[in-house]
């Protein structure tokens, strides 16, 4: 078990740093953080990736940092989330209350009301990143 995790965290690693070294540039005026959001591309060993965070960190109400990022932009980009005419998230990488709303909704919709905490762990990650199962 500890090393099937310890070669997924591997490839997972790899595959951001071959991410980041094909990418294609951007310029300089572009806000790195709306481009990264426009499009959540599926790499085959993590899945989908919006830029921002390739792993699969635990986050809950009050967690900041990429990861919460990555969170907000697969929400954004990959769920029918703030439609029709809702709010999408603000990719801002503060897991606060609209967020946690989100994640929330993003578990009842996408997967069950067992898993419907608001707590970004294993699981939601799974579904972020593949889908149902």
């Amino acid at each position: 078990m500890h090393r099937t995790r310890v070669a997924r965290v591997a490839a997972v690693a790899l595959a951001a740093a071959a991410f980041t070294a094909f990418a294609p540039a951007v310029p300089a005026i572009a806000d790195p953080t709306v481009r990264a959001a426009e499009k959540c591309p599926g790499v085959s060993t993590v899945g989908r990736y919006c830029g921002y965070h390739a792993g699969t960190q635990w986050a809950e109400l009050g967690s900041q940092g990429n990861h919460v990022k990555e969170i907000q932009a697969l929400i954004n980009e990959t769920t029918r989330y703030g439609e029709p005419g809702g709010t999408k998230l603000v990719v801002d990488g503060i897991y606060g209350a609209k967020t946690k709303s989100a994640v929330t909704w993003f578990q009842w919709y996408y997967g069950s009301e067992a898993i419907s905490d608001g707590i970004v762990g294993p699981q939601t990650w799974e579904m972020l990143r593949y889908g149902k199962r």
